[in-house]
């Protein structure tokens, strides 16, 4: 499944729409065979309103899925961005603080985000807690506890870059949990119900027309699939999450704040 997630976006969708189109006609064919003998109109009355109410529900259930995991997909995205407004927030407070471990700390968040830039999420999806991301933000995090107090402003100041650090390491868990492959579970029962609609539809008389049309139907589903799997997997594929946020963030010249 790996290497399909991997594929351009050309590619894999010509493989899902193949991968459904081509055993839909050949089951089609198959199952009209068989019963070519024994149907009767009845039972072309019924398979066809069978097939209809399935196909219907199919589109809807597919529908439901590819809604659901855009919700997941944009969780991601939205967390990207709030961890990009914290560690904006956060090197403000440390310019502030006025003083040296502030000032590593406030290098390490540049470290960071270009870490997370350059990584292109291999890292993250390979091993997260032995990256140079994990690896930096574990360092803040030790550094963040030993800020020194030794005014009012520093002691205020100190609590709140803690409370930063904790909410960016909370964002990177979300990519980290985002990492790991996942097939949506309505892809399970979209599977049996396109073998269901695939034998009701062999009550029809097959021909160049209507294969033509069923085949339209399976790559339309294809299609949907598609993007169902890649939203359900932003860390990877055509349509893999770009660290946009952080981008703009070093364009701003984020190291070289005017305090």
């Amino acid at each position: 499944m790996n290497t399909f997630l991997e594929l351009s976006l050309w590619n894999g969708l010509l493989a899902i729409c193949l991968g459904i189109s081509v055993p839909g006609i050949l089951i089609v064919f198959i199952i009209r065979k068989l019963i070519v003998n024994k149907i009767t109109k009845q039972h072309e009355r019924v398979g066809r309103l069978l097939f209809r109410v399935t196909a219907s529900l199919l589109a809807l259930l597919i529908s439901l899925s590819y809604a659901n995991e855009k919700i997941g997909y944009n969780k991601v995205v939205n967390s990207l961005e709030v961890e990009a407004a914290i560690i904006a927030s956060v090197m403000l407070k440390l310019k502030l603080h006025r003083s040296e471990l502030a000032e590593q700390i406030r290098q390490d968040f540049v470290y960071y985000v270009e870490y997370t830039i350059d990584d292109g999420w291999r890292k993250v999806i390979d091993d997260p807690y032995r990256s140079k991301m994990w690896g930096t933000i574990y360092r803040i995090n030790i550094k963040t506890r030993a800020l020194p107090e030794d005014s009012e402003m520093q002691k205020l100041l100190k609590g709140s870059i803690i409370a930063d650090t904790d909410a960016v390491t909370k964002t990177f868990q979300v990519r980290v949990y985002s990492s790991y492959f996942h097939l949506p579970y309505l892809t399970y029962i979209l599977a049996f119900g396109l073998l269901i609609v695939w034998c009701f539809f062999a009550v029809y008389r097959l021909d160049i027309v209507s294969v033509s049309f069923l085949t339209l139907y399976n790559i339309f589903l294809g299609v949907l699939l598609y993007f169902v799997i890649m939203l359900g997997n932003p860390l990877v594929g055509p349509l893999k999450i770009d660290p946009k946020p952080f981008q703009t963030l070093k364009e701003m010249g984020l190291e070289k704040l005017p305090f």
